[in-house]
């Protein structure tokens, strides 16, 4: 089956229908879910807010002041910025655009509907990376679909992080360091800039910097003169983003960046360090299921193709894919279980998928092909619904944020408290309000750690709703193994208790 010049118009329709998908999964809110959005909020809105004030050099200052992800600051600058534009069109009753955001318990869709445009934009890359590699059209469609089928490329894009972002950087660079052509110096110093913008948005993806330089200087350069003038030039390209930042936070804004580096990179740490040779395989069990299943078998009949035909002309992206792979996956075992520098969590573990996926896609294409309309119809529908059944839960997850908002607007004034054990921490917005009162929210928020849970409190059960700890993907990002199966045990659910009117006297 040939698809020729429909090719480009399928990716847009995949990339629109995999859009669209996201617009479902926004809808019922939950931004602010991971403490690690509020970044957005001190830092893009503030500066988009200095903007609209014609307050520019706070606005410069807050864009190129080093901070975690220092990046992502002037990525979600995009988003900041529309968001304050319709803001200013329509403001909601009794706001200014600060205390809007000081809450977080308003309506921040409008940000989320541009966040989710990058992991969309992925599904584009993987189509160009696949062609790149020297895959035909109907190869990277099914490297593309199999990537927009993806959980994990799925379930962060209404989140105010900077991973979708960063990847789609990553991707890139991926795209220009596998060229047709011998590259030039110039090309290298691209490579550079690319990959540290990657880092720069991200400093998870640090193993798929890494792995990129790797691949681009050693697997790819045909001698060691080659090898030293495309890491000297990635040097320089990462040089020239790298060094203006570093001069400007340091001696104009007075920041010791190298100080603050340090303490970030020791804050990586939730989870556990041995788990690292183990844990892409389980999250992407876990968040993947039937999917996951495809990706296996893909790579395994790639691996073994490649094993009977290692000189294969065919078979060079596949030696090239499962390099990405096996070179990825080996720096994330060392920084974590071998060298305890930082945990593996779920979102840098899903790197892997892009690679997984057109290793699948090389396998599959011809045996599509060789069976016509019928068989693709039957691969499509089936990855489809086993993409759907890991779709829908995160669609219809409910979260804590709109779930207090919900008992506020019908109950009045609350306490929050929690039936996790200390040491548990909240993180998030909300505390004791009015402890003495009659209404309790149970475990509305973000825990860590997950620790064994104390009974309920006398009282009548008004509400029950599932945590979002529940959720399989949630468990990989900061949980033990040992959190994980306390939540899977016992379940973690949030509960509104009417405690009687005896609480209120």
């Amino acid at each position: 089956m040939k698809l020729n010049m429909r090719a480009p118009q399928l990716l847009l329709i995949l990339m629109l229908v995999a859009y669209l998908l996201r617009l479902l999964l926004i809808v019922n809110g939950g931004q602010f879910y991971f403490p690690d959005e509020s970044r957005y909020q001190r830092r893009s809105v503030n500066a988009a807010h200095s903007l609209f004030e014609a307050d520019f050099r706070s606005a410069i200052d807050t864009v190129l002041a080093y901070d975690k992800h220092h990046g992502f600051t002037a990525v979600g600058l995009v988003p900041a910025i529309v968001h304050r534009a319709i803001f200013y069109l329509s403001p909601p009753p009794g706001f200014s655009w600060t205390t809007y955001w000081i809450g977080r318990d308003n309506d921040y869709r409008v940000s989320a509907l541009i966040f989710a445009i990058p992991s969309v934009l992925s599904i584009g890359m993987i189509y160009l990376l696949a062609r790149r590699a020297g895959a035909g059209e109907t190869e990277a469609l099914i490297a593309a679909f199999l990537l927009a089928a993806s959980n994990t490329f799925f379930i962060f894009s209404k989140h105010f992080l900077p991973l979708d972002s960063s990847l789609l950087i990553g991707l890139a660079a991926l795209w220009l360091a596998t060229p047709g052509r011998q590259p030039s110096i110039k090309h290298s110093i691209a490579v550079g800039i690319a990959t540290f913008l990657c880092v720069w948005v991200y400093f998870g993806h640090i193993t798929l910097v890494l792995m990129i330089a790797t691949i681009f200087c050693a697997y790819l350069a045909p001698n060691l003169r080659a090898a030293a003038i495309r890491a000297f030039g990635m040097a320089i390209g990462a040089l020239l983003i790298a060094m203006p930042l570093f001069l400007y936070s340091s001696f104009v804004l007075d920041i010791d960046i190298v100080s603050e580096a340090i303490m970030f990179s020791e804050t990586v740490a939730q989870g556990g360090y041995f788990e690292g040779s183990v844990f892409p395989i389980l999250y992407l069990g876990n968040a993947e299921a039937g999917v996951a299943l495809f990706w296996m078998i893909g790579g395994i009949v790639a691996a073994g193709m490649l094993a009977r035909q290692p000189r294969s002309p065919d078979l060079q992206r596949v030696k090239l894919w499962l390099a990405c792979l096996i070179v990825l996956y080996l720096l994330m075992v060392l920084f974590s279980a071998g060298l305890q520098i930082f945990v593996v969590y779920g979102r840098i573990a899903r790197t892997l998928v892009p690679f997984l996926v057109m290793l699948s896609a090389f396998v599959f294409a011809p045996w599509l092909t060789n069976r016509g309309k019928k068989a693709f119809a039957v691969f499509v529908g089936l990855i489809s619904i086993l993409a759907l059944a890991n779709f829908l839960p995160a669609i219809r997850q409910e979260y804590y944020i709109e779930i207090a908002n919900r008992a506020r607007q019908e109950y009045g004034q609350l306490s929050y408290e929690s039936t996790l054990n200390d040491p548990a921490s909240t993180f998030g917005v909300y505390g004791k309000e009015n402890p003495l009162g009659r209404y309790t929210l149970l475990n509305a928020g973000y825990f860590y750690p997950i620790t064994e849970m104390t009974d309920l409190p006398d009282g009548e059960v008004l509400m029950k709703v599932a945590h979002p700890f529940n959720h399989r993907p949630w468990q990989y990002e900061g949980m033990t193994a040992e959190m994980r199966d306390i939540v899977n045990r016992d379940g973690l659910y949030i509960w509104l208790i009417d405690k009687g009117p005896s609480a209120e006297e």
